[in-house]
């Protein structure tokens, strides 16, 4: 053991000694998400809200602009992405679409975007059409999602909702060239993205983003699996961070944390035009 080593241990072991192992186990798990950059899931300071801004930069000017928000909830992510292109005034390039399957959430988003310029579809998407059951775990709550929560909770009620995938959306709205695809699927994003058929294969969706959480472990999916989609088609994969994104050469064991956060992936073209910082295991 080398004399780093060493310290850490005695030290470490003292500490447990002194105040317990609980408290240093929470002070060691804040100091490793600190240093990681996985942070609280708030949209306007995790990185979210400024990569909406980046993409708006980064598109033509005076072309239409296709960005899908999957999972939007009561609309807090397609309100922002609405008020960034008015505020660099692409409020006509932005050809937004917005997809909520809960009925009482869609709803709420539908209040919430009125009299905005937003396609509203109440589904799913998933990597088949037909329908699917809906674990609610509240009214309104961002955690219903299509697979039943592990916790097993009593109070979860169930709701039928359609389901489409991306590719047949895409056909029929007549989506050739899509920007952004932001997917918040409470575990069914790997699905989703499944779903996209060529849209992935063709490069057709130039930036993906899609959240990561424990809730993947109940759809009994990895972010291996993410990778092994994206990579076959030439994406670039990275967590998206408050400083940029940090873009991993492959898989890696060590990102299979299931700590939340959300994780990009971009045609190499965009990717090398996007803010990025170097991951940890390869920075000093």
């Amino acid at each position: 053991m080398s004399t780093f080593h060493h310290v850490g241990a005695t030290a470490t072991d003292i500490a447990c000694f002194a105040v317990g192992r609980r408290q240093v186990v929470r002070a060691a798990r804040f100091v490793l998400r600190r240093a990681s950059l996985d942070v609280r899931n708030d949209m306007r300071t995790n990185g979210e809200e400024r990569l909406q801004r980046w993409l708006l930069d980064l598109f033509p000017r005076g072309r239409k602009m296709h960005v899908l928000d999957v999972g939007a909830n009561v609309g807090q992510w397609s309100t922002s992405m609405l008020a960034a292109a008015r505020q660099v005034g692409r409020a006509e390039d932005l050809d937004l679409h917005a997809f909520e399957p809960s009925s009482y959430t869609f709803a709420r988003l539908s209040r919430a975007l009125a009299n905005q310029r937003v396609s509203l579809q109440q589904c799913a998407l998933s990597e088949r059409s037909g329908s699917s059951i809906l674990h609610v775990v509240g009214p309104g709550a961002g955690t219903n999602s299509l697979h039943a929560p592990q916790d097993r909770q009593n109070n979860t009620t169930t709701e039928d909702v359609a389901t489409t995938t991306l590719q047949e959306y895409a056909d029929r709205a007549g989506l050739d060239d899509i920007a952004l695809v932001k997917i918040d699927a409470e575990g069914h994003d790997l699905a989703v993205l499944r779903g996209a058929g060529r849209l992935l294969a063709e490069q057709r969706i130039r930036v993906a983003q899609f959240e990561y959480n424990c809730r993947w472990v109940g759809a009994r999916s990895f972010l291996c699996d993410a990778f092994d989609l994206l990579d076959p088609a030439g994406y670039r994969l990275g967590k998206l961070t408050p400083r940029g994104v940090e873009f991993y050469p492959a898989w890696d064991a060590d990102l299979e944390t299931f700590v939340e956060g959300n994780y990009v992936a971009a045609v190499p073209m965009v990717a090398a035009q996007l803010p990025a910082i170097a991951w940890w295991k390869h920075s000093s």
